[in-house]
């Protein structure tokens, strides 16, 4: 055990020997007892797992504070109208195309629709 593996564990885990893995936990316990460093991280870890431990409440205050964050937000799109949109543009787009190549020439079409699928398109 390294003191990089050992800031890991006490990371990933927090300072309660129970939740570190079993495959390693008597290595870090052995580490925690014998290493001052260890001693030190494993106080922070036991502080910051007190504190997310800790039952607290919201406030009413708070509770309306978030309500209106919440409002502000911008609504979700539907998904429908979002297909909707690009079915629309689709359609657009296959009429204006379809609209432009009324008017060339056979050649003029010709050119256009291998320039827009590649050569060799056979009309």
């Amino acid at each position: 055990m390294d003191a990089a593996r050992f800031e890991a564990i006490v990371a990933a885990y927090g300072a309660d020997v129970r939740r570190w893995p079993e495959a390693e936990r008597q290595a870090a316990e052995w580490f925690a007892r014998t290493q001052p460093e260890a001693a030190a991280l494993c106080a922070e870890a036991r502080a910051l797992d007190s504190a997310l431990d800790a039952d607290i409440d919201a406030s009413p205050a708070d509770l309306r504070l978030t309500r209106r964050l919440m409002a502000s937000f911008p609504r979700p799109i539907p998904v429908l109208r979002v297909a909707a949109a690009l079915a629309a543009c689709a359609v657009i787009g296959l009429t204006f195309g379809y609209m432009r190549a009324q008017t060339l020439s056979g050649d003029e079409a010709d050119a256009a629709l291998s320039a827009a699928f590649g050569e060799g398109l056979d009309v």
